[in-house]
């Protein structure tokens, strides 16, 4: 923890790390929880004070969002991101977190080409009902469905 202004100089404020980019103050914060963002440093009177190089997470975590990535997975991923130090069981948890994800958009990809070609050409190809209906089969378990219980991804990938 900080205890002199000489240890907080350089360091910006959580509003103005918030404004620079681009997220809210409660996103900081909430970052701050989960370990995307490293703890800061603190004023002497408390207030967080952080390095402008904290953006390249919040860009990094943003990004990974975007790529379809769950917060929970974004840890790992933004520090690589972020040129940050990591163990090589780290590199390899990130790297089948990334395998995971291609093969999930691979089958999301397939999927859509089916839609495709159904609505391009309902008398031709399966109905849309029948593409769908694949999806939610391959969201569903047998063994859960006799237990009444789903397992559909908690990413909520090819949900509605």
């Amino acid at each position: 923890m900080a205890n002199s202004s000489e240890d907080t100089a350089g360091l910006v404020s959580i509003g103005q790390l918030a404004r620079d980019a681009g997220v809210s103050s409660r996103t900081i914060r909430y970052y701050e929880e989960l370990g995307i963002l490293p703890q800061p440093r603190r004023s002497p009177g408390g207030t967080r004070k952080y390095p402008r190089e904290y953006g390249g997470y919040i860009a990094a975590a943003l990004a990974l969002k975007d790529l379809g990535f769950r917060l929970e997975e974004v840890k790992p991923l933004a520090r690589l991101a972020a040129g940050r130090t990591v163990s090589q069981g780290q590199r390899d948890a990130a790297a089948r977190l990334v395998e995971a994800k291609i093969e999930a958009l691979a089958r999301q990809v397939t999927v859509l080409r089916r839609l495709h070609a159904s609505v391009q050409a309902p008398d031709g190809g399966p109905p849309v009902s029948a593409v769908l209906g694949t999806v939610a089969a391959d969201r569903l378990d047998p063994a859960d469905l006799l237990a009444g219980e789903s397992t559909a991804p908690a990413d909520g990938a090819l949900a509605w």
